[in-house]
């Protein structure tokens, strides 16, 4: 039973399932509760910092320190993106809260890595949530939390994987153009459009590998082919657990009733949207045909019993005149009888024999062939 157990937390934790760190009757909004029960301290999230204007200088430190960023002022100019790669400690979130005015439940919901896709509104401007799914070491599908707050001239992205989706975001900063001719809203749309496109990666590999295990099942139909369509099929899973959520997402942002998001950035969020579409849209329909290619296993399987006993039922067929014929003449009686078979005594019996049976299979292949029994 341990063991049963330790499998199914494994498998949990691999699918971005884990357990709560909140203990029952703490205050909502308690970061060092909610990392109670962790089996130890969280090793410090790598820090990235960029402020940036449309014209100015790029500021990007080489080493930043968590404890010398702080919002800019809301009439500034220019534009400051925080990153925290990997699971944050307590003491980076606190530090992360006192900077930039975050709210505590918001801080709280970023330690929870099974946080459903979500958006919102606090007082210091949004709290979105995401799912990034991706392919961990072992080749399964793994999820992994990103979390972003947006303020007026800021943003702030957490990703607890452990690779970093935005260095091309980095890159297009770094490069200019109109990302930097735009504001914090834009650069958080560029940011989710990151999240989002990585799917398509995801899904043409499987799409290859559905198309692979089609041809395999109806060319050879084993049970290696049969375990990986489960696998197939759990790993669409925690495709549609993560992106179902994430379309409403967007679409909340679309509709940004607090009009946090300027005009133009909604009108890139479409584009964003539809991309959410298509991925649901490829994940349903991957499930359907892993639903049929496990059909159509079942069917080849069956179709080769079937082979089996049409080939026994035809080769008993064959054989039982034959074996009359040999039980006929097998027969001991007095020889003396003039009752007796007559083939006995007979000097071309023999042969008869077994000329009387090459007839009789020859004849039976005949009609089978002739009904396309064989």
């Amino acid at each position: 039973m341990k063991h049963k157990s330790a499998a199914r937390s494994a498998s949990l934790r691999r699918h971005g399932v884990h357990s709560r760190h909140i203990r029952p009757g703490s205050a909502p909004g308690s970061i060092r509760a909610a990392m109670a029960g962790t089996g130890g301290a969280a090793p410090d999230a790598r820090l990235s910092f960029l402020r940036y204007e449309e014209h100015g200088a790029l500021d990007e430190p080489r080493e930043p320190a968590l404890a010398d960023c702080r919002a800019p002022a809301a009439d500034a100019a220019d534009v400051s993106w925080l990153h925290l790669q990997g699971r944050p400690s307590a003491e980076q979130l606190r530090l992360l809260g006192a900077a930039f005015g975050l709210h505590p439940l918001a801080l709280e919901d970023v330690l929870h890595r099974e946080a459903r896709a979500k958006v919102e509104v606090f007082d210091a401007g949004l709290f979105v949530v995401l799912t990034h799914v991706h392919l961990d070491a072992e080749g399964d599908y793994g999820s992994d939390q990103v979390s972003f707050f947006l303020g007026r001239n800021y943003v702030v992205s957490i990703a607890q994987g452990p690779h970093d989706l935005f260095e091309p975001v980095r890159e297009r900063i770094r490069g200019g153009g109109k990302i930097r001719r735009y504001g914090a809203d834009y650069l958080l749309y560029s940011l989710l459009d990151v999240v989002v496109d990585s799917a398509f990666a995801l899904l043409e590999e499987l799409g290859d590998r559905l198309e692979a295990l089609e041809d395999e099942i109806l060319d050879d139909p084993t049970r290696e082919a049969r375990n990986r369509i489960h696998y197939a099929k759990r790993e669409l899973v925690v495709m549609r657990r993560a992106w179902w959520p994430q379309r409403e997402v967007v679409a909340a942002l679309m509709r940004d009733e607090d009009r946090q998001l300027s005009d133009h950035t909604r009108l890139y969020l479409r584009d964003c949207y539809d991309h959410c579409v298509i991925v649901i849209d490829f994940v349903e329909t991957y499930r359907e045909m892993a639903s049929s290619l496990l059909d159509t296993y079942l069917s080849a399987v069956s179709q080769r019993m079937n082979d089996v006993m049409k080939a026994l039922t035809v080769a008993a067929t064959i054989f039982l005149p034959l074996t009359f014929i040999t039980g006929l003449y097998g027969m001991n009686f007095d020889t003396a009888s003039p009752w007796n078979l007559p083939e006995l005594h007979w000097r071309f019996g023999y042969p008869y024999a077994l000329g009387l049976m090459v007839a009789i299979v020859a004849g039976m292949l005949a009609y089978f062939k002739h009904r396309r029994w064989l």
